[in-house]
């Protein structure tokens, strides 16, 4: 006999984290070269989407925290060389992206924080400095993931292709059964 708090378990819907990751991550390039570039949306909507971004960010490393911290444990231990190469880019890149969010929310000038940091010299030429700094790591972190990141996108958005290739063939809607019949019937 099943208990009921098997059944209440079993009936759960279960979260998948590595398609969250990649959703959250698209999200994260997908903002970042929006983010790129100032002009495309305006000073206002670049500020709030610089907060959005720093968010999204925040999420991105409390997913990934048991990683962190089981890297960190084992960091100076026996550690594959792309594990620390992984850890020491991921930690630049933090690092980076602090210094992009907290000058870009000093240098803000829409969302009436002022800080004072829009008439300073240095946190300006900061922002845009590390903003370009981050365009590289960002492409050597997307270069270091790229297998996770092919294997996971076959896996959750093209899942099409996997199915032809295990054989299955998908059931045409009746829409496109009335479409194939009618395309026939103006060709005879």
């Amino acid at each position: 006999m099943v208990s009921k708090v098997t059944q209440v378990e079993q009936s759960k819907p279960r979260i998948n984290i590595n398609r969250v990751n990649l959703y959250l991550d698209i999200a994260l390039v997908i903002a970042f070269a929006v983010e790129m570039e100032e002009h495309f949306t305006g000073l206002h909507n670049h500020e709030l989407l610089g907060l959005a971004f720093g968010t999204a960010l925040l999420i991105h490393i409390v997913l990934h925290w048991s990683w962190i911290v089981s890297v960190t444990k084992s960091f100076f231990a026996h550690l594959f060389h792309e594990s620390r190469l992984n850890y020491v880019l991921n930690l630049a890149l933090l690092i980076d992206m602090g210094v992009v969010v907290i000058t870009g929310i000093i240098i803000s000038r829409t969302l009436g924080l002022n800080l004072g940091g829009s008439d300073n010299g240095v946190i300006q030429p900061l922002h845009l400095l590390a903003s370009h700094l981050s365009l590289i790591l960002i492409g050597l972190h997307v270069a270091l993931h790229w297998k996770w990141i092919v294997t996971h996108v076959q896996k959750y958005l093209l899942r099409l292709p996997q199915l032809l290739r295990r054989g299955v063939t998908p059931v045409p809607s009746e829409a496109a059964i009335q479409f194939s019949s009618s395309s026939t019937d103006t060709n005879a």
